[in-house]
């Protein structure tokens, strides 16, 4: 299993001070994601869940895309900002 580094939670400030986008003024929980496929998963305290897989261009090398997937409702925001409605799929169009 690939490693990923994980950082502690900090501040926007202190996140960005390390090399990562920051997105509001929240805590922030930065990850290191190696190369080659990895998915990160979260859920809220109520229960929803969202996946962030990140997928190569080739084998082994750093992410060419990521797709962002919420499990408890039926879209996928993709890399580029379009919306793709319909059926909940795997990155590799799968259902």
């Amino acid at each position: 299993m690939t490693a990923s580094t994980d950082f502690p939670v900090m501040s926007q400030a202190e996140a960005v001070a390390l090399g990562f986008a920051g997105f509001n003024d929240v805590p922030h929980k930065p990850i290191d994601v190696p190369d080659g496929e990895y998915t990160i998963t979260a859920r809220t305290s109520d229960g929803r869940r969202v996946t962030f897989c990140f997928l190569p261009d080739r084998e082994r090398s750093p992410a060419g895309f990521v797709d962002i997937q919420y499990h408890d409702v039926i879209w996928t925001v993709c890399a580029d900002r379009k919306f793709v409605v319909g059926s909940v799929m795997d990155a590799h169009g799968r259902q």
